[in-house]
């Protein structure tokens, strides 16, 4: 794939998720924002919590990268996705309907759910990974990056600004599905 066709899709999709996160999700009051649809279901904060969580470890990493191997001049043009990227991005894409559990390390507890928190460090991770990509065009999209899982699993770098890309959706499309529940519009 076309690096800079792939990195200007990448940013496109960021953009439409900071616009509707600001119109649909950003003013809601905390008791909307903390409701559950059922006990065994995340209500919106929790998916924003969830988000932050696995974010922001990449965007860390991201970071790294770019501090250890950011160049002046332009990388090569185009990327493959590494068979673990293309692996977790099946997982992850919005358009997958494969549900898998969040791993126990990114699942929100109520001591994550401090509402002016969690909002801010939610637009934080996405002005910090949309800066990221804007920039990518002069580090290796080859690079391997580590997982929070484990040393032994590696993604390249464009893997995880795709991966990780969808994943956000995936979890905003989460976050409004429960405002379309009937008795979220009865929350004040």
């Amino acid at each position: 794939m076309n690096i800079k066709t792939t990195r200007d899709s990448l940013l496109s999709q960021l953009a439409q998720i900071r616009q509707t996160y600001d119109e649909k999700l950003a003013t809601l009051s905390e008791q909307q924002l903390l409701w559950k649809p059922a006990p065994d279901r995340w209500g919106i904060l929790e998916c924003l919590a969830h988000l932050n969580m696995a974010s922001q470890y990449y965007v860390r990493q991201l970071q790294l990268k770019w501090e250890q191997n950011s160049t002046t001049g332009t990388q090569t043009s185009e990327f493959e996705m590494s068979l673990n990227g293309k692996l977790i991005l099946r997982f992850l894409d919005p358009k997958s309907t494969v549900k898998i559990p969040a791993p126990s390390m990114f699942k929100p507890k109520p001591y994550h759910l401090d509402v002016p928190k969690v909002k801010q460090t939610f637009v934080e991770i996405l002005e910090n990974f949309s800066n990221f990509i804007e920039k990518s065009d002069r580090i290796d999209w080859n690079l391997r990056v580590l997982s929070p899982f484990s040393t032994w699993l590696k993604f390249r770098l464009g893997d995880v600004l795709i991966f990780v890309t969808a994943h956000l959706q995936r979890h905003l499309n989460q976050a409004l599905k429960v405002m379309q529940e009937a008795a979220f519009t009865k929350v004040l």
